[in-house]
């Protein structure tokens, strides 16, 4: 009878705890006031550490979250990065797109997030469409990056954290999550792994074995005896996934590669990737290029299906089966 004080006590003190930290998460998202079914900057987010917080809004991140988004449970953090040229606002409409599905959206948070050693173009000297996403990855990278899933987690609640790039991004999509694992476990945050979208990675098996994380490798197929003229046939970034495929498994590392033939419907195989929807119908006629067209953006529904799968732990079929071709508006520049 004794200990019965004791125990009342460590009850009281265990559910003042939990209420006050319900309490402190509830005020925190209600002063946020962080909305639902729109691509937002997050200023309001990162206003906590000065340096850090700075680099990141330099660095021009966005964030989305669907009108079904529930703050309760274990969420799924896709944290986008897009390859040479590319801007967060315009990626971050391709991953949110691709990823609506049921399964996901009560459930999935969808960020963005540029070179935080380049940053974007207003630091650079560049023009307002260019950016050069070289993710070198030295200096201050890592922190960065680190700082970004931890203060989103820290807001929405407990994260799986998976790392997608396109292009240059897709490099060092996998490199981040290994690497941010080496300093140590966050808090509210399990990194799961990366998506590679037209690129090997030059990542090491033996730590996404260490770290329990897995990698996808999205690349174009194999070029036929006869193919239609195109731009860009990507073979090159082709065999240096399937390189980095062997070497992880042989490495001791999950990794899975996928050829997505559906890539061969545009004229630049490595862009067939993301988009059906890109126009360029010459050898010397560009488009104005991202940020111009909305629908310059329409993703891929073969690559994102298969992200979806990967994310959520389902099996993934080799060969894919081909989905019904994205539907493009009008082109505006025959």
């Amino acid at each position: 009878m004794t200990y019965l004080p004791k125990i009342f006590s460590l009850l009281s003190s265990f559910l003042s705890f939990y209420i006050l930290s319900y309490c402190n998460f509830a005020i925190a998202q209600s002063s946020l006031a962080l909305p639902k079914g729109e691509v937002f900057v997050p200023n309001q987010i990162f206003k906590t550490t000065p340096k850090l917080d700075r680099i990141v809004i330099e660095s021009n991140p966005r964030i989305f979250v669907s009108p079904q988004f529930e703050f309760s449970g274990e969420h799924v953090l896709i944290v986008g990065l897009d390859g040479w040229g590319g801007r967060s606002e315009n990626f971050i409409d391709t991953l949110r797109i691709g990823l609506d599905h049921p399964s996901l959206n009560s459930k999935l948070i969808v960020a963005a997030i540029q070179d935080p050693v380049t940053r974007g173009p207003r630091y650079q000297g560049q023009g307002d469409k260019a950016h050069a996403n070289v993710w070198k990855l030295q200096d201050h990278a890592i922190p960065v990056m680190q700082h970004f899933i931890t203060r989103i987690a820290a807001v929405y609640g407990p994260c799986q954290v998976f790392f997608m790039g396109y292009s240059t991004g897709s490099v060092a999509a996998p490199l981040i999550a290994t690497q941010i694992s080496q300093n140590g476990s966050i808090k509210g945050i399990s990194i799961r792994g990366a998506i590679s979208l037209g690129t090997g990675s030059y990542v090491s098996g033996t730590l996404l074995k260490t770290h329990n994380q897995r990698v996808l490798f999205l690349v174009v197929p194999p070029m036929r005896a006869k193919e239609a003229p195109a731009y860009r046939y990507d073979q090159g970034n082709r065999t240096s996934a399937e390189g980095s495929h062997t070497r992880i498994i042989r490495q001791g590392g999950e990794s899975i590669l996928r050829h997505v033939e559906s890539a061969r419907r545009h004229i630049d195989w490595h862009w067939g990737l993301m988009s059906q929807c890109r126009y360029f119908r010459s050898a010397t006629r560009l488009d104005k290029g991202r940020g111009y067209w909305p629908h310059y953006w329409l993703p891929n529904p073969d690559t994102f299906d298969t992200i979806r799968k990967f994310i959520s732990n389902e099996p993934i079929l080799d060969p894919l089966i081909p989905l019904p071709e994205t539907k493009c508006p009008f082109d505006p520049n025959p």
